[in-house]
């Protein structure tokens, strides 16, 4: 059994982390001052028969670990080669190869341009200009730079004047000179033409100008591009299933806390809600509109190859190369039975040949929360009208307090100011990339640390990642990952209902304007009451006083070695472990209380320790071979991983002082311990296939064996086919508007094995038992097992298009995907003579399907200026196609309510509608009453319900229906990105439109009892006949004001559509010409800049985030999401 020693093992893996940062600088700086001539030297074994210089390139760059750059232009990358070397020089090679070719090379840091001519020996040299008996033309010489869109020179740029074979290539800093002919009569239409590969060419005008100075744009069609998906990657012109794409310059921008942040509006078919805005938490993330019904249903994350469990949010988002989210089964079924909700692959920066580079990033901002996000209460006037009417409507004396209402005008006491306030945030990163010849690293540190706008809430992150590679030999590569990190937060209890808990924003909103937090004397007051209410604790005291600490140590590391047996043939094993220790420490002092039990109180307290243990070991072989036209990578692998948490928890009461919170002090202590185990066993094979790159294929199939599921059904087989076709390679395509198009479909089958450990067992647990008030400890049967307890599976079918138009400046990609889930996880009721209410098994159906849209467009695109739009769309259903086979036609779940759920699941409907009585209004007077249907203590100025079955009275369930959706009809993001000279703007918009929102704080914020502080829109209640109000609230009349809140209406649905201006960020980079920095950017950002919503709240919330997402669209009164203002800086050494 693996123990944890304390902090130990966290503590020593970073320091020998600090120490392998502090070696690696020392080497790598020593190793690269050989610059570009080492990889030169480098001696390399090759054998090409036939194959493409695409081909011989790549397994140079493979085997050299270097980085060709060229244009398609000059270089012909379908032509055939042939070429035998056994240990020669790279340098040898590269002559050999290229001079048949007449191409030539310029070596760049790690990079090697390939451009046109007949030696290495003549860089930067001009061609010779073709000699003209008829004209004598005078030389003249155009000089330059070519930067990128970071201002970056930009070596072996092809520069090219038009019409001639005059060129040359630009030096390491992206200088040039060129020699043409002053032609006097051709001045008008002489052009220089720069083109690079990856970036789109460019044509100038000469003119008068000796000077020519470019900026290059990347190529945005990017069809070389190469996408990390399932076990490997692949370009992306030869993927055929469904996957969205984030790359390293979509998530340079904006500064966010956690990784999902930065994905937000910019995956077609992914939906990130932000439902908190607790500092460091608060994502959910929901692939293709995922849910089920009890099983978990958020996507699997796998970090650099590594399945890992719990949430992202400890991962530093500067750490993130790219993200790649596999949508349909033919590009996540290799992950088998935990593919059924969509995989999220994040691949973190890595270590790359070249000289050392230095980035360090930094920024500070500040979050407030928006006036219009604020819940309107009313006043210290208003309330005291409000208890005043209240007095009088019940035939009750007015207290004292109440009676001159006009006496409070201006005064009283906002609470939900006193708990919150201005919030801060900054964070620190430092990333090192180095390479020299065999050994390379990555290295990134960082610091994040989130005050929150909640007075005691708050998160700090501090991470490290050391990524490095070894190549011993041209065989022989070994790498070794290593991420500890550090997050602590001061997060206690800040949603849902006030009802006897220490929820400080629904209890603050409640707690009477006229009580003040402090005692005249300027202390803390200890209880925040007045003559109506029951005794409110001091909110301040809470948030100030109440202990919270949870603190996690983790490390994510692997290590895996790679040997060529043949060409072509690779084998692999790779470890990898995830370790965690989570431990959250609490205690409330005498001094704070909770609604209805006001302090001073006993104090308690508790320490809660989790310990994670999550080990994989892989093995793999890849074959890869090109010949004929045909292309072929295979993969087979077998994995195996096993998970292991312990869980310790101490409860104390009855400590005699506050100042010593110790459990041991406490007269009371109860522990309770958990330990949980699953493994997994898995087989794997996969086979991509292309002809002539026009023709795709790929297949593969996993097979998986869980300890979760019952003896009777522990394996499950997952493959799966995907099929595409490149139409605009074909010859007979004479379209010319269109550039690019790819047609495809998959199909193959999922799983989701997200349930309890034990679910297949019959198991026993403790109960506790007071017998004079002594607690005894037993243990009694808690679960009825089911051997024939099996996975969750989906059938999926997807059909898409990709479609380039007008020379890549419209890029299109749409998909059509239809899911069928069955087998679903439920808890079934069985008889009660079997001791037990009910079994988890197997039952029912789901339909999914939907339409998803992405479109890119480059608006604007010249030297000065470049302007590109992104937009997707996604529309997602569900349907309930059976439940079980005893014919049952619905599942209710959610919250309850006076014995009702607020959720419903029904077979021919989409899952967890919201179900309740149709809201009416109020019985305005006599004749509206007398006329319309009734229940039991309904009179005039009560709430006034539908009567649906038509029987004449108002019953429950009776009259109870479907009353509302939480699902959008769709959802969108939109980004645009404006470059100008050295200013950049970017703009993330994001939204969704057609679902509602069940506000069940209303539940306690309009309580027409009194004891509580209400909504502002309270005060246009019904108040008599003649003065019925808006006719949403009724009357304050004793017996009758429950009806208010305690049965569910449609009342509490409002609309959750919005529209969010989720980020804006301008960046300046300075034109620095200093030698020892590479690139200077400061920049400002507003996160969460604009909110246009219906909605009062945060229309992203859902305070009841359970991981089916059956139940979905809740808000009990959640933390208000900030708007943050932040400055930063980018620096590059």
């Amino acid at each position: 059994m693996y123990k944890f020693t304390n902090h130990e093992t966290i503590r020593m893996l970073m320091r020998i982390s600090l120490l392998q940062l502090l070696l690696t600088v020392a080497l790598t700086n020593g190793a690269l001052a050989a610059k570009g001539q080492e990889l030169l030297e480098q001696r390399v074994s090759l054998r090409l028969d036939n194959n493409t210089i695409r081909q011989a390139l790549l397994t140079l760059e493979k085997t050299a670990h270097v980085k060709f750059v060229y244009s398609r232009q000059i270089v012909h990358i379908d032509q055939k080669v042939s070429l035998s070397a056994t240990e020669e020089k790279l340098a040898v090679v590269l002559e050999r190869l290229l001079r048949p070719l007449q191409l030539r090379y310029v070596v760049t840091g790690s990079q090697i341009a390939i451009v046109r001519g007949p030696t290495a020996e003549d860089v930067g040299d001009v061609a010779p200009a073709p000699y003209s008996a008829s004209t004598e033309l005078v030389d003249i010489t155009i000089a330059g730079t070519v930067t990128s869109e970071a201002g970056e020179g930009m070596p072996g740029v092809s520069v090219v004047h038009k019409g001639t074979t005059r060129g040359t290539t630009t030096d390491a800093e992206g200088k040039y000179k060129l020699v043409i002919p002053d032609d006097p009569g051709s001045k008008a239409t002489t052009a220089l033409v720069f083109s690079f590969v990856g970036y789109s060419n460019q044509e100038v005008l000469v003119g008068n100008r000796t000077v020519v100075d470019v900026q290059l744009v990347p190529d945005l069609k990017s069809l070389n591009e190469v996408v990390v998906v399932g076990y490997g990657t692949q370009q992306k012109e030869d993927i055929t299933g469904a996957i969205a794409i984030a790359s390293a310059k979509e998530l340079k921008d904006p500064p966010v806390a956690q990784v999902a942040q930065m994905l937000q509006g910019k995956l077609v078919g992914v939906r990130i809600d932000q439902v908190s805005g607790r500092p460091g938490e608060g994502m959910n993330i929901k692939v293709r509109g995922s849910v089920s019904i009890t099983a978990g249903a958020n996507p699997l994350y796998v970090v650099d190859g590594m399945p890992i469990t719990g949430d992202i949010n400890t991962i530093n988002p500067a750490e993130i190369e790219s993200i790649s989210v596999l949508k349909d089964a033919a590009s996540s079924s290799l992950y088998g039975s935990r593919a059924g909700n969509g995989v999220v692959l994040i691949q973190t920066k890595q270590a790359k040949a070249g000289k050392t580079q230095i980035d360090f990033s930094a920024y500070y901002g500040f979050e407030k929360i928006p006036d219009a996000r604020k819940l309107k209460m009313m006043n210290a006037e208003e309330y005291a009208q409000f208890q005043k009417e209240i007095a009088e409507s019940n035939g009750r004396a007015v207290n004292p307090a109440f009676q001159n209402p006009a006496q409070y005008a201006g005064k009283g006491t906002n609470w939900f100011d006193v708990v919150t306030r201005t919030g801060a945030v900054q964070s620190y990163n430092l990333t090192l990339r180095s390479g020299a010849k065999n050994f390379l690293t990555s290295v990134t540190g960082g610091y994040f640390k989130e005050d929150g706008v909640v007075i005691g809430t708050g998160f700090q992150r501090l991470s490290l990642r050391v990524n490095t590679v070894f190549t011993p030999s041209d065989k022989i590569k070994v790498g070794f990952n290593l991420a500890p990190n550090y997050a602590y937060n001061t997060n206690f209890a800040t949603d849902g209902g006030p009802y006897g808990t220490e929820n400080i924003i629904s209890g603050a909103l409640a707690t009477s304007p006229l009580a003040s937090p402090y005692n005249a004397d300027g202390s803390l007051a200890l209880t925040a009451s007045d003559p109506a209410s029951f005794g409110n604790p001091n909110w301040l005291r809470v948030a100030q006083e109440k202990v919270y600490k949870n603190k996690t140590q983790g490390l994510l590391s692997n290590a895996y070695v790679e040997y060529e047996i043949i060409k072509g043939l690779k084998a692999k094993t790779t470890a990898n472990i995830q370790l965690s220790n989570n431990s959250i420490a609490q205690f409330n002092p005498s001094t704070i209380g909770v609604l209805f039990t006001p302090p001073p109180r006993i104090p308690s307290g508790s320490d809660n320790t989790t310990r994670m243990y999550n080990w994989m070991n892989e093995n793999s072989l890849t074959y890869q071979n090109e010949f004929n036209g045909h292309s072929i990578d295979a993969l087979v692998d077998f994995t195996a991983q096993q998970f292991r948490s312990e869980n310790n928890l101490i409860t104390a009461t009855n400590y005699t002082d506050d100042k010593v919170q110790a459990v041991s002090a406490a007269g009371r202590v109860v522990v309770t311990s958990d330990v949980q185990k699953w493994a997994l066993l898995s087989f794997l094979a996969r086979l991509n296939y292309n002809y002539k790159s026009k023709y795709l294929f790929t297949a593969s199939v996993r097979r998986d064996g869980s300890s979760r599921f019952g003896p009777n059904n522990r394996w499950g087989n997952f493959p799966s086919a995907s099929v595409g076709w490149i139409v605009s390679k074909e010859n007979f395509w004479r379209v010319t508007p269109i550039s690019f198009l790819k047609l495809r479909a998959s199909y193959g089958i999922t799983g989701n094995f997200e349930i309890g450990n034990y679910s297949f067992r019959s198991t026993v647990g403790p109960v506790y038992y007071d017998f004079g008030n002594t607690l005894f400890q037993g243990r009694a049967a808690n679960n009825l097992g089911d051997n024939n307890l099996g996975w969750e599976r989906k059938k999926q079918f997807n059909i898409g298009a990709d479609v380039y138009l007008l020379n890549d400046r419209i890029q299109l990609t749409y998909n059509y995907y239809r899911t069928t889930s069955s087998d679903l996880l439920y808890n079934v009721s069985v008889p009660v003579s079997s001791g037990f209410s009910s079994i988890q098994t197997n039952i029912g159906e789901l339909k999914f399907w939907g339409h998803e849209i992405g479109l890119s467009t480059t608006n604007i695109r010249n030297s000065r200026l470049t302007w590109t739009t992104t937009l997707n769309l996604s529309f997602d259903r569900n349907r309930v196609e059976k439940l079980s086979t005893e014919k049952t036609n619905a599942i209710y779940q959610g919250m309850v309510n006076y014995g009702f759920y607020s959720h419903i699941s029904q077979v021919g409907s989409p899952v967890g509608l919201f179900y309740g009585a149709v809201w009416d209004g109020v019985y305005k007077d006599k004749q509206d009453f007398d006329n319309s249907p009734k229940y039991t203590d309904s009179q005039i100025g009560t709430i006034k319900f539908k009567d649906l079955n038509g029987d004449g009275k108002i019953t429950f369930p009776e009259d109870y229906t479907t009353t509302g959706t939480p699902w959008p009809t769709y959802i969108f993001g939109l980004t645009n990105q404006l470059n100008y000279r050295n200013f950049d703007l970017g703009l993330t918009i994001t939204g969704n439109y057609g679902n509602q929102i069940l506000a069940h704080y209303e539940n306690w914020l309009t309580n027409l009892d009194g004891p509580f502080n209400v909504l502002e829109e309270v005060k246009d209640r019904w108040k008599s006949p003649t003065d019925p109000g808006a006719g949403k609230y009724g009357s304050v009349q004793q017996g009758t004001t429950y009806l208010e809140r305690d049965r569910w209406s449609t009342r509490y649905l409002k609309d959750g559509s919005f529209l969010s201006f989720k980020n804006i960020t301008l960046g300046y980079t300075l034109p620095l010409k200093v030698k020892t920095i590479r690139s200077l950017r400061v920049y400002s950002s507003i996160q969460n800049a604009w909110l246009i919503t219906k909605y009062p709240g945060n229309p992203e919330v859902n305070t009841r985030n359970v991981s089916s997402g059956s139940s979905p669209g809740v808000d009990e009164g959640s933390y208000p999401v900030p708007r943050t203002v932040s400055f930063g800086v980018n620096i590059g050494f």
